[in-house]
């Protein structure tokens, strides 16, 4: 079956006609094959509807007649207002736009966690051994525009969250003037204000208040020229030894491993904990010099539990879009499912 994939962010969106079929019946799991993606700048278009057409001119294929979105907010009713875009969605405006016979909307990390179902071994990178129990539940935490999370069921069953949304705890003392300087901002910190592409630029204004080191003027210049390419900015900055941008990403990192481990035991995720986003495949020198895996262990007593817990990062930037796909396909089965079931008599 052919479907319509679309990976919806604040940032960018991935579109892709997908072949999707079997993969084990058993298990219900999906194999998911790309046969033409293209990516967008999700600002520059009115709206998905506008956005979808033109991907189908460019690609020069008709779209197929089901279609699947993980979008980056909350959905209801097969409703979102995108928390990061100024679109409306609708699952049936958006069939009836396109004119195809059904649209499955979800969350994006909804999206996101059943797609890495279907991520393979070689695109996981381990940040902890742990022992995995196939029938536990596991969590997904993925930071880029936004911070998201997810957690599922050892039966697949997917409950997004907005867990990205509550409010940032900080640790230390130099977490504590995070927190202050950030109050100053915001009526309310979360840890989407740390644990995102801004929440780095919010770090590296934090620690240059509280510690006095010197910005990198490219920093300086994209914060005030254009604030949305100045993550990349702090990234290049670090990578390149400034001593500024070197301690954001050592706190970001921190931050994250704190944050996962709290998501871990609140869904007590012994199926293990996968690392997401945009970021963290951009940054994996630091991710994986023991600060975030030690930040998730330091829960007191609590610390052998997580010890246990198996946690990997994603490196396929295509996971949301593999879940996408899933979703349309689900979509595809149910209806076909409710035209050919028979109406019972009273």
């Amino acid at each position: 079956m052919q479907v319509l994939a679309g990976d919806i962010g604040g940032t960018k969106t991935l579109l892709a006609i997908c072949e999707v079929s079997a993969a084990s019946e058993r298990t219900g799991a999906l194999r998911v094959e790309v046969l033409a993606s293209r990516r967008y700048d999700s600002r520059k278009f009115p709206g998905l509807g506008a956005l979808c057409r033109t991907f189908a001119e460019e690609v020069g294929r008709g779209i197929p007649r089901w279609a699947g979105f993980g979008v980056a907010g909350p959905v209801a009713n097969g409703r979102s207002h995108t928390t990061n875009l100024p679109w409306i969605l609708d699952e049936r405006d958006l069939a009836q736009t396109l004119g195809i016979d059904g649209v499955r909307l979800a969350n994006d990390f909804h999206a996101l966690t059943l797609g890495i179902q279907a991520v393979k071994s070689k695109d996981l990178l381990t940040l902890n051994e742990g022992v995995r129990d196939p029938k536990g539940p596991w969590a997904v935490i993925g930071a880029g525009t936004g911070l998201g999370e997810a957690i599922a069921s050892g039966e697949r069953e997917v409950l997004a969250t907005e867990g990205g949304h509550t409010c940032f705890a900080p640790r230390t003392e130099l977490e504590i003037g995070v927190l202050r300087f950030l109050s100053q901002r915001y009526a309310h910190v979360s840890w989407e204000r740390i644990l995102s592409g801004d929440g780095l630029v919010n770090l590296a204004e934090a620690l240059a208040s509280i510690t006095g080191l010197p910005m990198p003027g490219p920093l300086a210049d994209a914060i005030h020229d254009d604030r949305s390419h100045a993550p990349a900015q702090v990234t290049a900055a670090a990578e390149n030894g400034d001593a500024l941008c070197v301690q954001v990403l050592q706190l970001f990192c921190k931050l994250y491993g704190a944050e996962a481990g709290n998501l871990a035991l609140k869904t007590l995720a012994t199926g293990g904990v996968y690392v997401a986003g945009g970021i963290a495949p951009r940054i994996i020198p630091f991710m994986t010099d023991g600060r975030f895996r030690e930040a998730f262990f330091d829960k007191g007593r609590m610390r052998p539990l997580l010890e246990q817990m198996p946690v990997q990062m994603v490196l396929d930037t295509e996971a949301g879009l593999l879940g996408a796909a899933a979703l349309a396909a689900q979509k595809a089965a149910v209806q076909t499912q409710t035209r050919h079931t028979p109406a019972t008599s009273s």
